[in-house]
């Protein structure tokens, strides 16, 4: 059972009945806050904080060099279209930005309250954008790549680094890695990070089972022998 979205309503509704849930965050401290206030509130439905693995979406930009991964990342961003990137923006903060200057900052806009849409993507949007002091441009250049999921780059040592952190410290069980090439951005990912978790014992060197929920170290649900019918 996989829940997503970080809403008050998603967040119990993960707790008390979710295996995985995935989330976006762009910063170790709300991510450890989310992390930590989801597991209480598993433990207040009587479950282990294990029965419930928080798996937060990571963009990860690799380079032979930390120059070259910076240059990667900004060569994808000037391939986003100004259309596609204002509409998407639009979207997620279910309100129309095409009429205003792509190099100026968010209009202001409706309360989280009264919008419609995703509130949880709202949210982090804006803070976003409030916190970087981003433009329009710059925002829809975070956001269409990783849709609002964390970006990260570097040589395969700083990726594997920027992991580790967000795993020893309570901020992820595990991460939805979303390659910024399919499929040469997950081989990449594969071939030069994987190993590095695997050498500090932060990975799998082999499958122990068949199944997602054995790779996730899931207990399997008990379920009743029997059911009783009546009429």
């Amino acid at each position: 059972m996989v829940q997503a979205g970080s809403s008050e309503s998603g967040k119990e509704l993960a707790a008390k009945s979710a295996e995985v849930i995935f989330t976006a965050w762009k910063t170790l401290g709300d991510a450890q806050k989310f992390y930590r206030d989801v597991k209480r509130r598993v433990e207040r439905y009587g479950r282990s904080r294990d029965a419930l693995k928080i798996m937060p979406g990571v963009m990860p930009i690799i380079g032979a060099t930390e120059k070259e991964a910076k240059e990667k990342a900004e060569h994808f961003k000037s391939l986003i279209p100004e259309k596609a990137g204002v509409r998407l923006l639009s979207s997620l903060l279910n309100f129309d930005l095409s009429n205003y200057p792509l190099d100026g900052p968010l209009p202001p806009l409706p309360s989280v309250e009264s919008n419609n849409g995703a509130k949880t993507r709202f949210e982090l949007v804006t803070k976003l954008a409030k916190d970087e002091n981003l433009t329009i441009r710059q925002l829809y250049q975070h956001i269409a790549g990783a849709r609002g999921h964390r970006e990260i780059f570097g040589t395969p040592v700083q990726i594997a680094d920027q992991l580790q952190e967000w795993f020893d410290h309570e901020a992820a069980d595990g991460f939805n890695i979303m390659a910024p090439l399919l499929p040469s951005g997950l081989e990449e990912f594969n071939q030069s990070v994987i190993p590095i978790l695997q050498e500090r014992g932060l990975f799998r060197t082999a499958y122990e089972g068949n199944q997602l929920r054995e790779h996730l170290k899931l207990q399997r649900p008990t379920h009743p022998s029997t059911v009783q019918i009546t009429s």
